[in-house]
């Protein structure tokens, strides 16, 4: 697992180079909007209609550039704590005005689970988004829901659905890519050459936590939300997330389970493997095992043994010994022990 964090901390920053986009929506329709103070309280007075609102779009603030923002909208200091403060839990907090939602983002590249953070204000006027990292490309959520001018003319909180919908997405897209790396161990597993999964079976159990770790605290929330934190015209569209969410979450346990099935079968394979090595070494042993005791009676410094000095004995016990050891071959092969 990779956790996809960074903070750029140039002295020449401005609070323009952390606002990734800013702008306010009436019935649905853009229009650019200053970042600064001044400008934001001029927007918010400006904005007549229910369902007018401003969504700012921030990348790795650090806590001062986040307080000049934070200021005009009333964001309560504690939630603008958390939302500087990466590697947070995923949790929805209600404070007087406005709701602070911490989600944490996952996508799956070269076998493992990168994860960000995406903080979220949600106000009645406003929605204020925190990415940490480089994640989830907040820029194309946006884009994608300008082009829908009936959706954001809902308002803020459907700003804020069209960016969690595109991460619970983006959950469905990793748990079907753990699926199908699940499935590759397996087919190694059985496989008939020999393997060592345990490394990567272990590798991907680390993963599936990651992951469950960021979906699953997510779930109970979502279901909230479609219960009655929202306004009614938005709860379903919050119950489809959840049930969303319900699905990676059954994937996950699914995907635990089949791990755990296959380090199982995979140290049984190595049990049998083991046996049959065992088996080969004492069949093998006991090939050696013959020859080796005639030759030792022979080898012994008596006069009076049969055959001695017999012309044919020493080729006699020869064949004799080739003979053995050709039965002794063929019962263990018949029996399956070479």
């Amino acid at each position: 697992m990779r956790h996809a964090y960074g903070r750029f901390h140039g002295r020449d920053r401005t609070i323009g180079s952390v606002i990734i986009d800013c702008a306010a929506y009436r019935d649905g329709v853009r229009t650019d909007t200053s970042p600064h103070a001044a400008s934001l309280n001029d927007a918010l007075a400006s904005l007549d209609d229910d369902h007018d609102f401003i969504w700012i779009g921030m990348h790795d603030p650090t806590l001062s550039e986040l307080q000049q923002i934070a200021e005009p909208l009333k964001l309560h200091p504690l939630a603008v704590e958390d939302a500087i403060e990466a590697h947070q839990r995923t949790k929805v907090e209600r404070y007087s005005d406005h709701l602070f939602l911490s989600i944490r983002t996952v996508t799956y590249n070269a076998d493992a689970v990168e994860t960000a953070e995406v903080s979220m204000f949600l106000g009645e006027k406003y929605l204020l988004t925190v990415r940490h990292g480089n994640g989830h490309d907040l820029k194309r959520v946006r884009a994608r829901a300008e082009k829908n001018a009936d959706l954001l003319g809902h308002g803020a909180t459907a700003a804020m659905h069209a960016i969690l919908d595109s991460i619970v997405d983006e959950y469905e897209k990793v748990a079907a890519e753990l699926e199908i790396d699940v499935q590759e161990v397996e087919q190694s597993v059985f496989s008939i050459s020999r393997t060592n999964d345990a490394g990567r079976i272990y590798a991907l159990k680390r993963e599936t936590l990651e992951f469950r770790r960021a979906v699953l605290p997510l779930k109970e929330p979502m279901i909230r939300f479609s219960q009655g934190v929202v306004a009614e015209e938005a709860r379903p569209f919050f119950r489809d997330i959840a049930d969303h969410l319900v699905r990676v979450a059954e994937a996950i346990e699914s995907i635990e389970k089949l791990l755990e099935n296959a380090l199982q079968a995979h140290l049984a394979q190595l049990s049998v493997q083991q046996n049959e090595d065992m088996r080969k070494l004492t069949a093998g042993a006991t090939l050696f095992a013959v020859p080796t005791a005639i030759a030792g009676i022979y080898g012994m410094n008596f006069e009076h043994m049969p055959e001695l000095t017999w012309r044919y004995g020493y080729p006699l016990a020869l064949l004799v010994i080739a003979s053995l050891c050709a039965y002794i071959y063929w019962r263990f092969k018949r029996s399956g022990w070479l």
